[in-house]
Order: C-alpha cells, then sequence, then structure tokens
C-alpha cells in the first residue's frame, strides 16, 4: 500500500447536505479513502460523532453508497468510508462524475488482465506474495472459462461479473482480515491527517463517538471490528453501536460457489484464512442489530438463524445482550413493486449494467423505500442511543412493508407477517444467484 500524505486531499463543499467531502489516496495503491465532514464538526464545542461505513465486496466505490453516505453527513456524523480491497476502479475527485465500467479502459483478453494484476501485486512483492498471485491469476483464468460458458446464455451479465471478479483480482491476495485491519489503518490515519487542517485542529485531543455500518461482507467486517480491536482497549475507532444490512455470516458468503470453490481450489489467500461470525462474534458485546431482507438470495435469512454444526445459529454466536435481527419483506402490489433483496442498502448499482446486479444482490437507480424507511432511519435511530436494538420497530413509524423480527418467514410463504397483518402477497422480480 502507498502511504498518502497530508497534503493529498482533495475537497469539496456540498451545499444542499451542509459538509465538505474530502478524498485521498485511489482504489489502485489499496489506499482509497473519502471522508464526509459535516459543517458542524469544525466547531471545538460540537461533539464528534463518526460512522465507519464498510462496503459490500467489489462494491468499493462510494457512488454505490453515495446517498446514504450524504444523508449520515447531514445529520452530523463524519463518515468514513475506506476501500479495503485493492481495486481497479476509477477514483474521480470529489463532485466529478462517476464513470460506467464501459467508459473505464479494459485491460483486453484474458492474458493481458492477468497480465495486468501480475504486474501491480498489492504490497510486497516477495516469492510468497508471488505465489499467492499466480494462485490468484489461475483460478480467476478457470472462472473465466466458465464465464464464456455462461456468456453463451447471459452475455451481458457474464462480461459484467467478469469485469468485477478482475477488478478486485489484486485484493484476492489478501484475507478479508487482512482487509478488516485495512479499513482501520485507513481511517485512524485519516483522523490524524484531517485533524492537521486548520478547522479540525480541535480533532487532535477528542475522542469521537464512533457508530459501525457495514453492508453484506463489510457488514460481517463491521460485526468483527470488536474482535479486531481485541487487544486494543483504547482504539478510537472501537463502535458503540453496529448495524449492519445484509450481511455474511462468512466471507465466502455472497459470491457465486463456482468462484469460491476454484479460488479454494488453488489456495487462494481470500478462500485460505475466511473471516466468520462464529469466530469474531464471541467478542461482540455492543448493542447491534441486523436488518435484513427476507428475499436476499446472496445471504440467505436461513445463515443467520438456521441451525449451524455444532448448535446454535450465527446470530446466536453473536455475545451481545442487546441485538437483534429484523427481515423487511417484499410487496409486489406497491408502486413500483418492492424486493426485499440483499442489495438494500445500496442506492445506486449504475456503474455495471443491471444484467449483473439482477444476479448480484438486485438493481438499484437509486433510494427507494428500503433505505428511507428501513435502513437509514434505522441506523439513525440506534446511533442515538436512545433505542434498544431489541425496540427498533418502534422508532420506524412509517413502514410501507412488513417487517419481522427474529424469524424470517418460511420459504414458501406469501410474504411476511408482523402484528398480525396480512401476507403482502408473494410474486415480483428476486436476484438470482446463478451459482445456485
Amino acid at each position: 500500500m502507498s502511504e498518502p500524505t497530508t497534503t493529498d486531499w482533495r475537497c469539496v463543499h456540498v451545499e444542499g447536505h451542509a459538509c465538505t467531502i474530502w478524498q485521498r489516496g485511489c482504489h489502485e495503491q489499496g489506499n482509497y479513502l473519502r471522508v464526509y465532514v459535516p459543517d458542524a464538526a469544525a466547531r471545538a464545542e460540537q461533539p464528534l460523532r463518526a460512522v465507519l461505513y464498510l462496503h459490500g465486496f467489489a462494491l468499493c466505490m462510494p457512488s454505490f453508497y453515495e446517498s446514504h453516505l450524504l444523508a449520515l453527513a447531514a445529520e452530523g456524523y463524519i463518515v468514513f468510508f475506506p476501500d479495503f480491497q485493492c481495486s481497479d476502479y476509477p477514483s474521480p475527485a470529489p463532485g466529478d462524475p462517476v464513470p460506467t465500467w464501459q467508459e473505464v479502459p479494459k485491460a483486453g483478453p484474458w492474458t493481458s488482465k492477468a497480465l495486468r494484476v501480475a504486474v501491480r501485486p498489492q504490497g510486497a512483492a516477495g516469492p510468497e506474495a508471488l505465489g499467492d498471485l499466480r494462485r490468484v491469476v489461475l483460478s480467476l483464468l478457470l472462472i473465466e472459462l466458465i464465464l464464456v460458458v455462461i456468456g453463451w446464455f447471459r452475455r451481458t451479465y457474464a462480461r459484467n461479473l467478469s469485469h468485477l471478479l478482475w477488478t478486485v483480482a489484486r485484493s484476492l491476495t489478501s484475507s478479508p482480515k487482512d482487509w478488516l485491519a485495512q479499513a482501520l489503518a485507513l481511517v485512524e490515519a485519516g483522523w490524524d491527517d484531517l485533524a492537521r487542517q486548520p478547522a479540525y485542529a480541535h480533532w487532535r485531543q477528542a475522542q469521537p463517538m464512533v457508530y459501525g455500518f457495514g453492508h453484506s461482507l463489510g457488514g460481517l467486517l463491521s460485526l468483527s471490528l470488536p474482535w479486531a480491536l481485541r487487544h486494543d482497549p483504547s482504539a478510537r475507532f472501537r463502535p458503540r453501536v453496529i448495524v449492519v444490512a445484509d450481511p455474511a455470516a462468512a466471507s465466502e458468503m455472497g459470491i457465486p460457489r463456482f468462484a469460491i470453490a476454484l479460488l479454494r481450489l488453488f489456495g487462494a489467500p481470500f478462500t485460505a484464512d475466511p473471516l466468520r461470525i462464529r469466530q469474531t462474534g464471541p467478542q461482540l458485546c455492543q448493542p447491534m442489530a441486523i436488518l435484513h431482507g427476507a428475499d436476499d438470495d446472496l445471504v440467505p435469512p436461513a445463515q443467520w438463524v438456521g441451525p449451524i454444526d455444532g448448535g446454535g445459529t450465527n446470530f446466536s454466536a453473536i455475545a451481545s445482550q442487546t441485538k437483534a435481527i429484523y427481515f423487511s419483506c417484499s410487496d409486489p402490489h406497491a408502486s413500483p413493486p418492492l424486493c426485499a433483496f440483499h442489495n438494500q442498502a445500496v442506492t445506486c448499482t449504475r456503474f455495471y449494467d443491471d444484467a449483473l446486479f439482477e444476479f448480484f444482490g438486485g438493481v438499484k437507480h437509486g433510494a427507494n423505500a428500503y433505505n428511507t424507511a428501513y435502513i437509514w432511519p434505522g441506523a439513525l435511530a440506534l446511533f442515538g442511543e436512545q433505542v434498544q436494538p431489541q425496540d427498533l420497530l418502534g422508532a420506524l413509524p412509517e413502514r410501507p412493508f412488513a417487517i419481522t423480527t427474529g424469524e424470517p418467514p418460511p420459504p414458501d410463504a406469501a410474504g411476511c407477517r408482523t402484528d398480525g397483518a396480512p401476507p403482502p402477497g408473494a410474486g415480483g422480480s428476486r436476484p438470482r444467484d446463478p451459482s445456485r
């Protein structure tokens, strides 16, 4: 990872949300960090509240979540968005338009893609690192062959998925545990360096109230923050409350199974040293809530509340005594229809074609009811520390869809039921995982 300096920051003020967006580093060098700083954080008398926001697998650009990031800043939170995966995404300056993947220069054939990854390894390129790189490249070349076959039937999907996997290829030479450490290192350095800005000089002696938020794989990483910080009781970014949306219970979840199988076959570090809530959950004692979707096909609800080997559930592996899990429900009769899929927390998937996200968590062309009536107000209520996770439904008075607690509806049910309400109906467009 290349170390940025304090003068590398680029920034733009966003009048409509009363915040300044600070950015430094780039995705390709593995040191990208964007920080949304509310105007109020420049006042020394203002309490400092920060959110560590961790993205889903390969959703490394803030544009996937931008509406939520700005909404949190408008509420007075300093929002840190690190790219913990070394990736080939573009790094436009704050305020500049984000290109689509079609507008990003392509590496060309498989051999060119493999060479491009191999000549720019992440970190030190010693014998062990180069061996890890070879294992990842060989895995991805075989995955590419499978995608060629899939492309006979779903050409656009296969092309998009190929681009997504090669975009984060170099990060697969590290384990998810390394990604979590990288996220923490980026935000710690970012806080210290922003505190050298004259407007934020009072940050140097301040201890912010920190909250964790994450989606998908980033949700697992957020839930694992107490585990990662277990040997550092004075850590600045130890979260007081953690809220996650559709989190994975293990780092292998949410990725096509054939890809995981090949990465595991070649011993890629991403699969050789996985992160699992059964390992990290016993360290999580803070208040926490999981805001899941009943129709999540990438991380099905049963992964959290269904029985696991050795007894119990993944949710029961979390030690916190103030915890809750919720399942939002689909409503195909709404206008437009609502589907409680994996990408509820995402606000825009336009970087890729819709053909990819129809099979990879769900298409989003802007914030919808799951953002504005579930994920966003749920996180704000819990970050405000006036509501316990078990009482969250009472803080969500306007719910245009049903939400159930504890247990999702059975897979063949017509919908969710809560408070005696009738099922909202079956059907609607559901994302599918092509590996299943």
